[in-house]
């Protein structure tokens, strides 16, 4: 059979695909420093994708996550919500900056007034941090955004930009 003119299809990313999927803007950092890196995690429920996670690595180390999430349609029975308390614990764990023996009741003090722009407007909002790392959510819609990194690179982690499947790039 010959292929004439036909060209071959392009490559498809899997991380593009899942943000087709997810249909709505994913927030990303504004500018990841040289050498950052990210791989992207998918939270399902009944198949439904109703949560993103842009995780950025420098080097070995993870040094942000990003998660936008958006509500689960009516009828799911489990409705799972990320707190900043619960993200700041699992970068925490997933980045091994916790000592054994310490539990998620034991972290998380509340911080008031964190910073957190968002396709360059700031917004003030309570987060939570321990262990030299903080943790804030902003209300997006129906859904949210949870921004968790280390201290020392919260300026960088906390600058975000909102994109859609045609633009991402994370």
């Amino acid at each position: 059979m010959a292929h004439g003119n036909r060209r071959p299809p392009e490559p498809r990313s899997p991380d593009r695909e899942a943000v087709e999927e997810f249909g709505e803007p994913v927030a990303v950092l504004r500018d990841a420093p040289p050498g950052w890196f990210t791989l992207l995690g998918q939270q399902r429920s009944d198949r439904f994708l109703h949560c993103l996670d842009v995780n950025y690595h420098g080097g070995t180390e993870l040094v942000a996550i990003v998660q936008t999430s958006r509500p689960l349609p009516e009828g799911h029975r489990v409705k799972p919500l990320s707190t900043p308390a619960s993200e700041l614990w699992v970068f925490l764990a997933n980045a091994e900056r916790i000592p054994r023996g310490i539990f998620p009741e034991d972290l998380a003090p509340v911080r008031r007034d964190v910073v957190v722009r968002v396709d360059g407007v700031a917004v003030r909002v309570d987060g939570h941090g321990s262990h030299g790392c903080t943790s804030a959510a902003l209300p997006r819609g129906t859904g949210q955004v949870v921004v968790t990194a280390p201290d020392a690179h919260w300026a960088v982690a906390a600058d975000l930009v909102l994109r859609r499947s045609a633009g991402f790039q994370a």
